[in-house]
């Protein structure tokens, strides 16, 4: 309802934006997960990168989402290979390494 909302020009009302938010935090709440232990997931999510050569260029998210019964963490994590140029990762990307 919200895409179609804006679609059509109409601004997002503070109750829409309040309903969400809401609604974000129930989902947080019903899938059992610790604010602090995704944090710490983030973290330890960081060091591994760091330890297999790669530098964080961006905010990394962690993302808890209900698929089938399950909860699933869904990771964004941007990277850049320590010690690139940007040219050397443009040549890597378009050889397909």
């Amino acid at each position: 309802m919200n895409f179609i909302k804006r679609i059509l020009g109409q601004k997002e009302r503070s109750a829409d934006k309040a309903d969400d938010r809401l609604s974000l935090v129930l989902n947080y709440q019903r899938l059992q997960i610790d604010e602090n232990r995704l944090e710490e997931f983030e973290r330890r999510l960081i060091e591994l990168c760091e330890e297999f050569g790669y530098d964080v260029i961006g905010q990394v998210e962690v993302r808890p989402q209900h698929v089938s019964r399950k909860t699933v963490l869904n990771a964004n994590i941007p990277v850049k290979m320590r010690g690139d140029s940007d040219v050397e990762a443009e040549v890597r990307r378009a050889r397909g390494l």
